[in-house]
């Protein structure tokens, strides 16, 4: 786990992929971050104690404990905080396409009396002991 020291307070990177980044959002009295936007990444705030402020184009959203705010890539944003310190859930994601699939066979019932394709072979289990986590 990786912690980063912020100006408006620390980041604890939980975990991290090609894909997400989780983090926990220690944030200071009266702060606030940079105003940006992601080119292709959700960025979701789950505030776990105090309140958070989110500032979008279109104004200010107060979010409280157990509520979420997700802005979209391409939404500039800003967190901030009150009087009161926050602790927040940080969830940035790429977008999803439901449509990225390239299929080479369709499925659907199989022939039980060809019990070859439930052989798993060394190279396969191999492949699936990699890709744990």
């Amino acid at each position: 786990m990786e912690r980063t020291y912020k100006t408006w307070g620390e980041k604890w990177n939980i975990f991290q992929n090609d894909l997400c980044e989780v983090s926990i959002l220690e944030l200071k009295p009266y702060h606030r971050c940079s105003w940006h936007k992601h080119q292709t990444k959700f960025n979701q705030f789950f505030v776990l104690d105090g309140t958070l402020f989110i500032k979008v184009r279109d104004g200010i959203a107060r979010i409280a404990k157990g509520q979420i705010f997700t802005t979209r890539p391409g939404e500039f944003h800003e967190f901030q905080t009150g009087a009161e310190q926050a602790l927040i859930q940080e969830i940035m994601y790429v977008k999803y396409d439901p449509e990225d699939i390239e299929r080479e066979m369709l499925g659907g019932p199989i022939n039980k009396t060809h019990s070859e394709h439930h052989k798993i072979s060394d190279v396969e289990q191999s492949q699936c002991s990699k890709n744990l986590f």
